[in-house]
């Protein structure tokens, strides 16, 4: 199936989290299951939203609309994929 991609534009929130201030549309990408995040990474790096310097520095976070992609080391969101709206 094809999902959206969005690009993330945050800021960080003085309690802590993060705040969406705004988000792109950075592209598609084509995904067979998203029950495995090692694959749904994997296959962000082969489509070119991840580089192969993110391995071990990025995790998803399912808000259960979107699988959002962010740092490791604050949580700051980077990418979402839209399983809540195929394409």
């Amino acid at each position: 199936m094809k999902y959206k991609v969005l690009s993330i534009d945050a800021w960080g929130e003085p309690e802590g989290g993060w705040t969406w201030n705004q988000w792109y549309n950075a592209g598609t990408i084509d995904l067979d299951s998203l029950d495995s995040t090692r694959n749904v990474l994997k296959q962000m790096r082969e489509q070119g939203f991840l580089s192969d310097e993110s391995k071990g520095r990025v995790e998803i976070d399912d808000d259960q609309y979107n699988l959002v992609i962010c740092d490791r080391s604050d949580h700051m969101p980077i990418f979402a994929i839209e399983y809540g709206n195929t394409i």
